[in-house]
């Protein structure tokens, strides 16, 4: 593992040294036979299983269980429904086969019986992606016997977001900046959480951005297209085509070519939670930025401590907010000029 040096909000040295004495007690377990370990089967909860992100969670809670020897994963999918993910957990619970649940909530308040019922029965519980409890901006764990909270907060992209379109209006030189605001579906946390703290922090810190029409792209590269094209056409006045993701800036760019306009010069177009093909389209001059998110590295981390929790093993340091812990970048802004200081994870 490795953590950010020199960027905002700095990380104590005692967290850093916590993360990474756990992923050394984590590799010292791995390097024993699997004969000498308890078998332990960890239950992962994921918010929308067909989105690229959860996959790439997936994938890597499967990997760091084949590393362990000993563990097993089995994926319960939520398909962004709060109800359906109350329901995995009731079928969890009684099937009592699990040593521990990997909790990605839709929505934090109401997964909180979920996690309290799972603790009373023995079940080690650990948070993932969002943060589990009350309140939705803190990656401090809120409920009595959670394992750990290893987060990355919306609060911390909608306030990413609101920095990163202020800095494309000042590139675009508009005096009132006429902003399009597409977001993924509602009923997760992450988009709406991003939403109303790119809002709030425009309307507190950016009096200067206008946002004339929002939409949902639902996190599909398609819909996004197509939504930004009739966005566009009824406010052919836009200077800045912001998204909470980039799957749906990915399709925004899109939608600006095929309308005839040059994205990065006609219009400039925001994402958010850097992927691959996002920043690509920073470096060619097409996408103004992203934001930070780091898909591996949550769940690298949050499946080690989810096999440690199962296993009642010490976790040094179980309060974890990714981007500000491990991204040399921090919680700023992915742009042209520091966009080789990230790594894209999915």
């Amino acid at each position: 593992m490795k953590f950010r040096k020199g960027a905002r909000h700095s990380v104590p040295g005692s967290l850093a040294a916590g993360i990474v004495a756990a992923g050394l007690l984590c590799l010292t377990t791995t390097s024993t036979m699997a004969a000498d370990k308890k078998p332990v089967t960890i239950a992962l909860f994921v918010a929308i299983q067909s989105n690229p992100v959860d996959q790439q969670i997936i994938n890597t809670f499967n990997k760091v269980a084949k590393d362990d020897g000993a563990a097993t994963v089995v994926v319960f999918d939520s398909n962004d429904s709060v109800q359906k993910e109350i329901a995995n957990c009731k079928d969890a619970l009684a099937s009592k086969k699990f040593d521990a649940f990997a909790l990605r909530p839709v929505a934090g308040p109401p997964l909180m019986r979920c996690a309290e019922e799972a603790i009373k029965a023995g079940i080690a519980v650990v948070a993932i992606g969002n943060a589990l409890g009350p309140n939705p901006n803190t990656a401090r764990r809120q409920i009595r016997g959670l394992a750990a909270s290893v987060v990355q907060l919306a609060k911390t992209n909608g306030v990413a977001v609101a920095e990163l379109v202020n800095e494309a209006c000042k590139a675009k030189h508009a005096g009132t900046c006429k902003v399009i605001y597409t977001y993924g579906p509602l009923g997760f946390d992450w988009a709406s959480i991003t939403r109303k703290f790119f809002e709030q922090t425009a309307k507190e810190k950016y009096p200067n951005i206008q946002v004339i029409a929002e939409g949902a792209n639902n996190f599909n590269p398609n819909e996004a297209r197509t939504l930004v094209k009739s966005l566009v056409q009824a406010h052919p006045d836009v200077d800045v085509i912001a998204n909470d993701g980039d799957l749906g800036a990915i399709g925004a760019v899109q939608g600006v070519r095929d309308l005839g306009k040059i994205p990065g010069k006609d219009i400039l177009v925001t994402g958010g939670a850097i992927n691959g093909q996002g920043k690509a389209l920073i470096a060619a001059g097409e996408l103004f930025g992203s934001t930070c998110l780091m898909p591996t590295t949550e769940a690298q981390t949050d499946a080690r401590y989810a096999i440690m929790a199962a296993r009642h093993e010490p976790i040094a340091q179980p309060d974890v907010e990714v981007c500000q812990a491990f991204a040399k970048t921090g919680v700023e802004p992915i742009t042209a000029a520091n966009m080789n200081d990230f790594t894209t994870e999915w």
